[in-house]
């Protein structure tokens, strides 16, 4: 191991490497937790003050006390004054976390990522708060090496709809794959039999599971050798739904039904819809995802799939402050997603 200058930063692989121990095994000295052998806890000990070494996040002192503070991952806060962004979800796991928190006599402190692609800024930026223990909501919970930091450094943390959650003893998600089958299915059963689904450019959980709902839902159908479906992609948005709806709905074989990822995109396919002068729901039936606010504001009121974001953050906080107080350090919750039938579906002409 090289030499540290005084100017560099001591880290726990630095401890780990000099002792002979493992990250987890410093860690856990650290806090006073865990079978360690005496002789081992000495030489950790001996190391760390011979290393002036210096936690990156001090939510633990040598006693095994913790902050009762949460740190929450989130994107630049200051989108949460425009929804129109797409921000409801953070700001309903916000709202969930922060309840539970209360009620638990936590503080919570916003870590903000206004750059989640930087990783590594990502990971100074989590680290170096004095939290207890941190709730990681995607995106931030799609960055592997960022739950993988975490995990090393023994820390408490609840990641919400990642990508992978092997890298997470605990983690929140949402049961997406089952609502979107229920809303394919019910298009089905109105007699639909040419249908698309629009959204999913980027590959998310979300995007993953609610794909994998609608094709389940048609693949498992026992008509399905009359159904005519197609996969279109695109961002998750008001504008990549109405471009996509311009696009779709200009074909001679037009779908009778569309199921959108987001409430997103189906707000702009039905304004697509509206532009090329298509009755809704007698001509086209139009389903999404979320069932945020804009799911009833819009005409006609969205059929939709509820994602019950702020279930989830109460589940996270959960997760997080048990594992603090020593009651649970594994598991995955799954939420389910309700559906709520409102007034963009109906039976095809003919059917």
């Amino acid at each position: 191991m090289q030499e540290n200058s005084p100017h560099s930063k001591v880290t726990i692989k630095d401890v780990a490497e000099k002792a002979g121990v493992s990250a987890m095994t410093v860690s856990r000295v650290m806090r006073n937790q865990g079978k360690i052998a005496p002789e081992t806890r000495a030489l950790v000990l001996k190391v760390i003050s011979e290393l002036s070494y210096e936690p990156l996040s001090s939510a633990r002192n040598l006693s095994g006390a913790y902050s009762r503070t949460i740190g929450i991952v989130i994107p630049d806060a200051n989108a949460f004054r425009e929804f129109r962004h797409g921000y409801e979800y953070e700001y309903a796991l916000l709202i969930g976390a922060l309840n539970v928190c209360k009620s638990h006599d936590f503080a919570v402190n916003i870590i903000e990522t206004r750059n989640a692609q930087d990783i590594h800024s990502l990971v100074r930026k989590v680290l170096a708060r004095q939290v207890g223990g941190y709730i990681v909501p995607a995106p931030a919970s799609e960055y592997v090496d960022l739950l993988k930091t975490l995990r090393q450094h023994d820390l408490a943390f609840s990641a919400i709809s990642a990508f992978d959650a092997t890298h997470a003893d605990l983690a929140v998600v949402a049961d997406e794959r089952s609502a979107t089958r229920a809303l394919a299915e019910r298009m089905l059963e109105l007699g639909h039999r040419r249908i698309a689904f629009i959204g999913g450019a980027a590959r998310h959980r979300a995007t993953v599971e609610r794909q994998a709902g609608f094709l389940e839902a048609i693949a498992a159908h026992p008509d399905r050798a009359r159904i005519t479906h197609a996969m279109h992609h695109c961002n998750a948005f008001f504008d990549d739904g109405f471009e996509m709806g311009m696009q779709v709905l200009s074909r001679p074989d037009r779908p009778t039904a569309v199921q959108c990822l987001t409430d997103d995109i189906a707000a702009g396919v039905i304004a697509a819809a509206t532009r090329l002068h298509i009755s809704l729901p007698d001509g086209l039936s139009i389903a999404g995802f979320d069932n945020f606010g804009l799911a009833r504001k819009i005409t006609p009121a969205l059929t939709t799939a509820g994602l019950p974001a702020e279930d989830m953050g109460e589940a996270a906080a959960l997760q997080v402050i048990e594992a603090l107080e020593g009651r649970s350090r594994q598991g995955v919750r799954t939420l389910p997603c309700n559906i709520v039938m409102r007034d963009s579906i109906t039976r095809p002409a003919g059917a």
